[in-house]
């Protein structure tokens, strides 16, 4: 008797996690209205420091691989401006060249393009200049 309660719930049981599973998928593929309260790394090999986090208010903040830095953005849609951008001054005996261009990327930015997993910006040409993943995704 308990069998035949037992199938049809196990069956149910599967047609959610399925159902959860897919919600899921098109979640992570669906634009991101906003960037604030994200955090985002390079797909660069090699730049496991470097991370942007857009807060709330317009500051933004992050580490460029070997100094911190923190400024101002703008986003209307899906144009974004990156405001000059202050950090500590520590050298570094490597990766020196690889900040310096991770953040003028990032102030050359002008439009992005970002779902829940994947940030693109774009520079004044519409040229990519990086392409980065979410960190903070959980």
């Amino acid at each position: 008797m308990a069998v035949q309660f037992l199938i049809p719930l196990a069956v149910g049981a599967l047609v959610l996690a399925g159902c959860t599973k897919a919600v899921t998928e098109v979640r992570k593929s669906r634009p991101l209205a906003t960037l604030e309260g994200s955090e985002w790394s390079p797909l660069t090999p090699g730049a496991t420091e470097q991370f942007v986090a857009f807060k709330a208010g317009g500051d933004i903040a992050g580490n460029g691989g070997c100094n911190n830095f923190f400024g101002q953005y703008t986003q209307d849609g899906p144009k974004l401006t990156i405001g000059a951008l202050a950090s500590t001054k520590k050298m570094c005996a490597t990766g020196m060249e690889d900040e310096a261009a991770f953040m003028k990327n990032l102030q050359d930015t002008r439009r992005a393009e970002a779902t829940h997993k994947s940030l693109t910006l774009y520079g004044a040409e519409d040229n990519i200049l990086m392409e980065l993943k979410r960190r903070d995704w959980d």
